[in-house]
């Protein structure tokens, strides 16, 4: 009974058991925490304390049928056996109640957590769309993208027989590969002297060096940047799919977004009160009525199945994150792995090396910021539900 106050509790902890992105997200996770902390431990002393006394009175009413006799005190026996089955009912239906303020608890908390994880893919979101570079990396693997190669090609055109009336298309002009093969080819047959064609032929060696070695690397980096927002999109919409599933019970139907938008949480939280004051009635009528102990059982449930929904996107949401730190992590080797980044280093477009540091700052958002759990798997659910101290 004791451990399983503490499974929002646990899960909390090891949610936010990561580094947080700034110390206003630690206060007001840390706060988070405390209120959960306290809230649960008066709702268990609470329950400890009644139960206590009626555990007390049953005891009492135990000695008592003991030491009367049906023949000779059929009174005070008949009584006794009254009052033992009414504390019974009584224990039983406090044991029901604490289990509802528990649930109500543990809901009304995930609510709360549900908020900050929306924020956190809407972190996510942002930082996709804010990676200019990443957005723009096409450019770095395409040698006409770069002016000095554009006016090299140009030159060494130029310099073809008079009587070549072959001219390459436009299509197969802005595929870098073959824009880089036409250059090639272009200063070696081309009119012009040796070391003229030799020095022009330099000027663009470390652009179509790097273009060429890091064209299928840079591109593996794009589109997997695009399968990461693409995923972190499906995430974001499993957050607002939770949360309409989550508050369908308690009769709330607004968007996630809209709710955001308008703060429209008191209206959800009176919403959940009036739900929970429902339960409290059947709850009350529940040892007489199995129609009202059917109603507060099923609504008991029905928080703690939302609290297991919850606890399903923790896990698709731990499994992101690790995943997009994994993804550029491999993006921060492929991006070091071009060969001749030192003796091109004059000549390699600033934007590579903001790739680098863009790739660096992800690695670092991902493990510190977007990260809330060490935990994952059966060990967490372990402790989520109680199983393990």
């Amino acid at each position: 009974m004791k451990t399983a106050t503490f499974l929002l509790l646990c899960c909390l902890s090891f949610c936010f058991g990561a580094k947080a992105n700034n110390g206003a997200d630690s206060l007001t996770l840390a706060t988070l925490l405390n209120e959960t902390a306290t809230e649960l431990r008066s709702i268990e002393q609470e329950w400890a304390v009644q139960a206590t006394v009626l555990k007390n009175d049953l005891e009492t009413v135990n000695q008592l049928l003991d030491s009367f006799n049906m023949v000779t005190a059929p009174t005070e026996y008949l009584w006794a056996l009254n009052r033992k089955l009414e504390l019974r009912d009584e224990l039983a239906t406090l044991e029901a109640v604490y289990q509802l303020n528990m649930a109500k608890a543990r809901y009304r908390k995930g609510l709360e957590l549900i908020k900050i994880m929306y924020e956190k893919t809407l972190g996510l979101d942002h930082h996709f769309t804010s990676l200019k570079t990443f957005q723009n990396i096409a450019q770095l693997s395409n040698p006409n993208a770069y002016p000095e190669f554009q006016q090299t090609k140009e030159v060494l055109a130029g310099r073809l027989k008079k009587d070549n009336d072959v001219r390459m298309p436009a299509l197969l002009a802005g595929n870098p590969l073959i824009s880089a093969t036409f250059s090639l080819v272009a200063s070696f047959i081309g009119e012009a002297e040796p070391k003229k064609k030799e020095k022009d032929l330099e000027k663009i060696a470390c652009i179509l060096d790097f273009t060429v070695r890091m064209y299928a690397d840079l591109n593996l980096i794009y589109y997997e940047t695009e399968f990461l927002k693409e995923g972190n999109a499906n995430l974001k919409t499993n957050c607002s799919q939770l949360f309409k599933e989550y508050t369908k019970m308690v009769g709330y139907k607004v968007e996630l977004d809209v709710c955001r938008s308008q703060d429209d949480w008191e209206t959800l939280y009176d919403q959940l009160d009036n739900y929970i004051a429902n339960l409290e009635a059947a709850a009350a009528k529940s040892k007489d009525d199995p129609a009202a102990n059917r109603e507060l059982m099923k609504g008991i449930a029905n928080l703690e199945f939302s609290i297991d929904r919850l606890l399903d996107f923790l896990e698709k949401y731990n499994n992101f994150v690790a995943q997009g730190e994994k993804y550029y992590q491999k993006f921060e080797v492929i991006a070091a792995n071009y060969p001749n980044e030192a003796a091109c280093v004059g000549q390699l477009p600033p934007q590579y090396a903001t790739l680098k540091q863009d790739i660096k700052f992800s690695i670092e958002k991902f493990r510190e910021a977007y990260n809330i759990a060490e935990l994952t798997g059966s060990k967490l659910k372990d402790l989520l539900y109680g199983t393990s101290d």
